[in-house]
């Protein structure tokens, strides 16, 4: 395994010929401007390579070592010269050609970040605003797979009612909540970063190859007590206070001051993109799904830790 051992062409099982001898990666990265339109961050390509002035998002060749997020990110900077530190990722989508795959890594930011055409590959870069991205020549890769795209530009979100889900195992959770809660936050926090191959039935979503949601885990009543007066150190990274995300932003705990339930019905209403609410609690469901959220039992999320 060496660095650009992924450079150079090869041919798929159509038949057609490919820059990238196992595979390759791109990351397609949003985010909202001042002016409230989301955005994209695209490249141009120079007119002397493949498809020359031709549109899409920053990539290239995987190397045999690399994940395809790491990859996809690599590109970027190389390319783009973007900062990778505030990109959050969320999803992957794969264009499979029989032998050769190009996978898209979905990705987001608060803010449109500073980008230049640093590469001879690159021709120009911008921030092109969703509704305009179709009068682009685009690549004819991406042109194929950009309504799929579109509509997974925006994180999924996944509200969790820890005390049900807790309450859905017999564990002993009872013996020691704040223990239990820990355990269940780090086990979502291992899930967080190891994706998940599929979505319930009741998530309106494009088929991604992998989601990568951000995960709100609400806490309340003795666990939520327990679990803000843990050791110190238990759990770095999650700060109990408000409710702060970890270090790569994906997990975030909050300790409800007053009901469980209209906290998780807070927060559902505060997510700007597709909200999925883990609980049993029949009450709970409808009036997360009152207030545009989908919703699903303890079951599927216990199936995934």
């Amino acid at each position: 395994m060496t660095t650009r051992d992924g450079n150079g062409w090869t041919r798929c099982g159509r038949g057609h010929r490919h820059w990238g001898r196992h595979g390759a990666a791109g990351l397609l990265l949003a985010t909202t401007d001042q002016a409230g339109r989301v955005t994209v961050l695209l490249q141009q390509r120079s007119w002397w390579g493949s498809h020359g002035g031709s549109w899409g998002p920053p990539g290239g060749a995987r190397d045999s070592h690399e994940s395809v997020v790491r990859a996809a990110l690599r590109e970027a900077i190389e390319e783009c010269a973007i900062d990778p530190k505030p990109v959050r990722v969320h999803g992957v989508l794969s264009d499979d050609h029989g032998g050769w795959t190009y996978q898209t890594v979905l990705a987001s930011t608060a803010i449109p970040l500073a980008a230049a055409a640093v590469s001879e590959e690159t021709s120009e870069v911008a921030w092109v605003p969703v509704s305009e991205v179709g009068q682009l020549p685009l690549h004819p890769g991406f042109a194929g797979q950009w309504l799929t795209l579109q509509a997974a530009l925006a994180p999924l979100t996944v509200v969790v009612d820890a005390a049900n889900v807790m309450g859905s195992r017999p564990d002993g959770w009872w013996r020691d909540t704040a223990g239990a809660a820990r355990r269940l936050v780090g086990q979502i926090s291992e899930l967080a970063m190891e994706g998940i191959l599929s979505l319930p039935d009741s998530v309106s979503a494009p088929l991604l190859e992998r989601w990568y949601p951000r995960f709100v885990v609400v806490l309340e009543g003795a666990a939520a007590a327990g679990y803000a007066g843990r050791d110190e150190g238990a759990d770095e990274g999650v700060d109990e206070s408000e409710g702060a995300g970890d270090a790569d932003g994906m997990v975030t705990v909050v300790l409800a001051r007053g009901s469980g339930d209209d906290e998780i019905v807070m927060q559902a209403a505060g997510i700007a993109g597709p909200c999925l609410v883990v609980t049993a609690d029949r009450e709970l469901r409808a009036r997360c799904e009152a207030v545009g959220a989908a919703v699903t039992g303890p079951r599927w999320l216990l199936s995934l830790l």
